[in-house]
């Protein structure tokens, strides 16, 4: 007899992080509810910057930590190889120009379309440099150099790879973690349902009429939706720009990519972002990216790597840039996750 789906949630890193397992007993899903939730909270120990005493907050301070938890240094390394691997479009040292335009609290603290006030110091410069880090193994010590950085986002790609690995490993079959509109999923190899996920209009709370068709992935979302505030009466938002240390310029308000891993989809979602629709979709087809580009006028497009996990919704059909797509029912309610 199939059991029940279970599900359960967890906040950390300033959003909740939901948890669905397809198959598993009541006893055994607490057990792993329990040992994610101590998880998560390592985590966010380790790598946030809205708790003063988080290893990354003390990195922050003198740009170096001695005796650094495995935790960080996987993050600041990741980090590392996102920047070289964007060409420098992936930055982390943001966190000065993210407070100077007032996101200094999380931003559940904060709210969608709050009039903030400008965050203490001066304007942030463009570091004009490659970010570097170094770990020396016989000191044991982790350097980042003089300018602060934030790990947000490639932290909750990170967590959500993780979470997904320890799930996997402690055999609980089929799940979804869902935190922030992003979603890691694995498929068990005797499962023959994929998992669907429901991508919202970034612009009301319209349904996109194209599902996600996915078995083990993950889906990653760069969009001005939620995270946007206006400082002296001008919009801003949470995607920095490295060139200018200001919220990015461009012709896109929200970019959707599908990839094997979590923290790599949200490097590759904010990329697409700062290029902008036509460089963007120029990238995806170079670098074989899966990505949903939605324009600051309404218009979809997509990559052709995006059409192998495209599925149109049963009950619409719909022309997107040209495209008629064609119609294809799913099997099972999709998760939905906004953009």
């Amino acid at each position: 007899m199939k059991k029940e789906p279970r599900t359960w949630r967890v906040h950390a890193m300033g959003t909740y992080f939901n948890f669905q397992l397809r198959d598993a007993g009541q006893r055994e899903a607490k057990r792993l509810a329990e040992a994610s939730e101590r998880l998560l909270h390592s985590m966010e120990a380790s790598w946030s910057r809205f708790l003063a005493d988080s290893e990354l907050s003390s990195l922050n301070q003198t740009g170096e930590l001695r005796h650094p938890s495995t935790l960080l240094k996987l993050a600041v390394f990741e980090a590392l190889n996102a920047h070289r691997l964007t060409g420098g479009y992936f930055d982390p040292r943001v966190k000065r120009a993210l407070e100077h335009l007032g996101y200094e609290r999380s931003f559940a603290e904060l709210g969608t379309g709050a009039e903030l006030a400008p965050g203490g110091g001066s304007t942030p410069p463009s570091p004009g440099s490659a970010f570097c880090a170094t770990f020396d193994e016989h000191s044991d010590v982790l350097r980042i150099g003089s300018e602060p950085i934030d790990l947000g986002g490639i932290g909750k790609g990170l967590a959500l790879r993780m979470l997904s690995d320890h799930l996997r490993h402690s055999e609980s079959g089929s799940h979804l973690i869902e935190a922030g509109g992003d979603i890691r999923t694995y498929l068990d190899p005797r499962d023959q349902e994929p998992w669907f996920v429901d991508i919202e209009s970034p612009f009301s709370s319209a349904r996109l009429p194209m599902l996600v068709r996915i078995g083990s992935g993950a889906v990653a979302t760069s969009s001005l939706k939620v995270r946007n505030w206006k400082v002296d009466g001008r919009p801003k938002h949470h995607i920095i720009d490295p060139a200018t240390m200001d919220s990015a310029r461009s012709d896109l308000y929200a970019v959707t990519v599908v990839d094997a891993d979590s923290a790599r989809a949200e490097v590759l979602s904010k990329w697409i972002f700062l290029l902008g629709e036509a460089s963007g979709l120029e990238l995806a087809r170079e670098r074989q990216i899966a990505a949903l580009l939605i324009s600051t006028t309404g218009g979809v497009r997509y990559s052709s790597y995006w059409t192998r996990y495209m599925q149109v919704r049963a009950e619409a059909s719909t022309r997107a840039t040209g495209c008629i797509l064609s119609e294809v029912s799913s099997p099972i309610e999709p998760v939905s996750v906004s953009t």
